[in-house]
């Protein structure tokens, strides 16, 4: 069966918008649209069967509970389970990996080991540090190269203590893909309970638990199409059986006695509380919306446009790759060699392309492979090759202009041209007898501040700003002189605020100011925002900072 983007395209109705006719959407890793019969099967729960379920015998409330076993057996038949019994409902994967963690480990002994990688999202690592805290165990990691988990090495951290192996079946922040059949024969003599976070994985194959092998798998519905706020976990029958419960209350009960209380049979033991029924409804409409697709005609041309990428992008001397195209989901990582990755994305959010920038809720690989921050752009089956060339294209751009910015930073890097901030009158903006007259007085001093692209460089950036500014200074005579430019206004207000009273100053001058009191005094700190009161401050310690080094320079 041939399979085309743009048909599948079409069952998404965001992409049919107006404002969304030209969106390039390459944010997949972090969440999915939706196609319509998903969004019709949330709407029509609250249309046609609003009820909560198990609680009452009226008829929408069996319709409702009917809905949810039907959603429960088509996870399982997603995962090939053995029973629906297997199969439980949660937020999604990080509540059920915090679950896993809290069940599990309240039954091991001091001393004993949870395995995990350098790979994990962060929803795998701290639930089990947080229990491992708690009942005094012990955290491993498999050996890694450069933060790259060396799976083929998980036999090295196994032991007769090892108790749980708990990693990713595909990395949110680089793709990579383990080996999950050879990590499994890995595991066939050794008694340990191994977790599959399958968060990324469940949106590009197809999803077999028992030839996987493993003991519990995790997912959330938002990453493979489906609304946000639902998933389940998939966990042996006998496993599950044997587990404490987590939550209490709502059906998780059968009977309750003044001191003690009987737990009900599997899945609902772990089902405490009213679930997201309207949720669960669209994770049914999604399940079945897999069921209906070509799967592997799906990953063939996410692997051809991933591959692409990574191709186009290797060849360029204006990228560095942090992803590899083989054994990768779907993931293309990478920092551009001129300007930050956080330029690129406002560069790119400028022209409609949704791409990610950070470190991706996986603090640990980045540390290790020296790259905490990095562009991130995750393909889905929608994408098409159209969608890739329009993001190529404004790479390509984007590259252009950090070519000629550097060049004219070299030559020119001492020239940008200081402001007059000699007009601005601190008398005016106090006499302003309200908060909204003082935030237009501060929009009007903005005006002071001279646009200026020869200081927007990384190492000008501001950091703690709510938006970006750049601040740079010189000293000349004993006296301090500073260029400010920012894209926001308020920014620049408050910034032409700070310069009023500490440009073409003395350091003794500014150093019998009282800036913070200042502020406070003017009501600043009471009506901005807690992120503009940090940009004040932020701006603040960064000139103070630059005054202390060109001052000890002299």
């Amino acid at each position: 069966m041939s399979f085309s983007a743009e048909e599948f395209k079409r069952q998404f109705p965001l992409f049919a918008q107006e404002e969304n006719s030209e969106l390039v959407y390459l944010d997949n890793a972090a969440t999915t649209q939706k196609p319509m019969s998903v969004i019709n099967a949330i709407r029509d729960y609250y249309i046609h069967s609003s009820a909560n379920t198990h609680r009452s015998s009226h008829r929408l409330a069996r319709k409702s509970t009917e809905m949810v076993e039907c959603v429960r057996k088509k996870a399982a038949q997603f995962v090939n389970a053995v029973s629906e019994k297997e199969i439980i409902f949660c937020r999604g994967a990080t509540e059920a990996l915090n679950l896993l963690a809290h069940c599990l480990c309240s039954e091991m002994e001091p001393g004993d080991e949870i395995v995990i990688s350098t790979a994990e999202h962060h929803a795998n690592i701290v639930p089990w540090q947080m229990a491992a805290e708690r009942h005094r165990l012990t955290i491993r990691y498999v050996p890694d190269i450069a933060g790259i988990p060396q799976f083929d090495r998980l036999g090295e951290v196994l032991n007769e203590r090892t108790r749980v192996v708990s990693l990713t079946g595909g990395s949110n922040a680089i793709g990579l893909r383990p080996d999950l059949a050879a990590i499994s024969q890995s595991l066939r003599h050794v008694q340990v309970k191994w977790i599959v976070d399958g968060a990324q994985l469940a949106a590009h194959e197809e999803i077999d638990v028992r030839k996987i092998g493993c003991d519990f798998f995790v997912c959330s519905a938002h990453k493979f199409y489906g609304p946000s706020g639902i998933g389940f976990l998939y966990g042996r029958e006998g496993l599950l059986e044997s587990m404490p419960p987590w939550l209490g209350g709502g059906e998780m009960i059968s009977k309750v006695e003044p001191q003690t209380s009987g737990y009900a049979d599997l899945p609902h033991k772990f089902e405490a509380g009213t679930s997201s029924l309207a949720a669960l409804a669209g994770l049914g409409a999604a399940l079945d919306f897999l069921a209906q697709q070509d799967r592997k005609a799906m990953a063939e041309h996410e692997q051809k446009l991933v591959h692409y990428l990574h191709r186009k992008l290797a060849a360029s001397p204006d990228f560095r790759l942090i992803s590899q195209a083989s054994h990768n989901l779907g993931i293309v990582a990478f920092v551009p060699v001129h300007g930050s990755a956080t330029d690129l994305m406002h560069w790119l959010d400028e022209r409609d392309i949704a791409v990610r920038v950070g470190h991706h809720c996986a603090q640990l690989l980045g540390r290790a492979s020296g790259n905490l921050v990095t562009v991130r752009a995750s393909v889905a089956a929608y994408n098409t090759d159209s969608d890739i060339r329009t993001f190529l294209q404004a790479l390509e751009d984007f590259c252009e202009v950090q070519q000629q910015a550097v060049i004219a930073h070299e030559y020119e890097s001492d020239s940008w041209t200081r402001d007059d901030f000699s007009m601005l009158l601190l008398e005016r903006l106090a006499s302003q007898h309200n908060w909204q007259g003082r935030y237009r007085e501060l929009l009007l001093w903005s005006k002071v501040v001279s646009s200026k692209p020869e200081i927007r460089h990384q190492e000008n950036l501001v950091s703690g700003c709510e938006s970006e500014a750049w601040l740079v200074h010189r000293e000349k005579g004993g006296r301090h002189f500073f260029g400010l430019d920012s894209d926001s206004r308020v920014v620049k207000g408050l910034g032409a605020l700070l310069l009023s009273q500490i440009d073409g100053r003395t350091l003794e001058e500014i150093s019998a100011l009282d800036l913070p009191q200042l502020f406070k005094e003017l009501g600043l700190s009471k009506h901005l925002s807690q992120s503009r009161t940090n940009g004040f401050y932020a701006l603040m310690r960064r000139a103070m900072h630059q005054i202390e080094e060109g001052t000890a320079g002299v």
